[in-house]
């Protein structure tokens, strides 16, 4: 998936939205609970050497989502295209890269999972 395919699926979660929270940053996309404004995702560049991409100098977009620890550990073992959250508290959130090995489905039961989580109390 890409940037504009994640955008137009979170619309689609009733009760989700997002927008461009940052001044002079029209790329960054946080996706967000409608009602609390509470974070559930974000589309953001992250450096091509965290990725472990070439060139190393440039920028990839990618999407960071809230998962259990356990399922952290189980995309990361599974799919090169899962990281540690570039940015985030690397327990709780991860770094899906854009049309990675990370298939289209899989992706939209990630972001309607991380909705659901982020809707509840939570300790962190």
């Amino acid at each position: 998936m890409n940037k504009q395919e994640i955008l137009r699926f979170a619309e689609t979660i009733e009760g989700a939205m997002y927008d461009y929270p940052f001044s002079e940053d029209f790329e960054t996309a946080v996706l967000r609970h409608a009602d609390t404004k509470k974070w559930f995702g974000i589309v953001l560049a992250a450096p091509n050497a965290y990725l472990g991409k070439e060139p190393a100098a440039g920028q990839t977009e990618v999407l960071n989502l809230k998962v259990p620890p356990e399922l952290s550990l189980l995309l990361r073992e599974n799919y090169r295209g899962v990281l540690p959250a570039y940015h985030m508290n690397k327990t709780h959130w991860i770094t899906v890269v854009f049309e990675s090995d990370v298939p289209d489905g899989e992706v939209r039961k990630l972001l309607e999972l991380s909705f659901d989580i982020t809707g509840k109390r939570s300790k962190e």
